[in-house]
């Protein structure tokens, strides 16, 4: 699942140092919990932040293959929008990552839709579904 928090006209993204690409922050659901739970549980692991949900934005079926391991994926991605619980957290021009991670270390910065336009941001059409005020459902292969 993935997560938009939006700021004025920006919007939360992650960048690992392992791969070329930027991509919104989320996770996978655990076993038996729903995808805004998991949502805020990825995030508050990730950076010991509490955040709110706002509203299903979409879902996106990816048939990829990982930058990571190599091997073939059919992902179900649900993209909701959450908001911070401490507004002030808006103010700040990063967010750190607490989470150990062997993947990488994962960085959060601010960035205009039409800023992650020219850079290599996956998947790409989630920029357009931030636009739209409808649920929306995409699939690729």
């Amino acid at each position: 699942m993935a997560i938009i928090i939006k700021n004025k006209q920006k919007i939360l993204v992650q960048k690992n140092d392992k791969v070329s690409h930027y991509t919104l922050p989320g996770g996978r659901c655990k076993l038996g919990e729903n995808s805004i739970s998991t949502g805020i549980r990825e995030f508050k692991e990730e950076t010991d932040i509490c955040i709110n949900f706002k509203k299903k934005i979409g879902m996106i079926e990816n048939f990829f293959v990982s930058s990571f391991d190599g091997k073939k994926y059919h992902e179900i991605l649900m993209i909701h929008e959450y908001e911070f619980n401490d507004k002030n957290l808006y103010n700040q021009a990063y967010i750190a990552n607490i989470e150990k991670n062997k993947k990488g270390h994962i960085t959060y910065i601010w960035s205009s839709v039409d800023n992650l336009k020219n850079v290599d941001f996956k998947p790409e059409i989630i920029l357009d579904m931030i636009k739209k005020d409808e649920f929306q459902h995409y699939i690729f292969k």
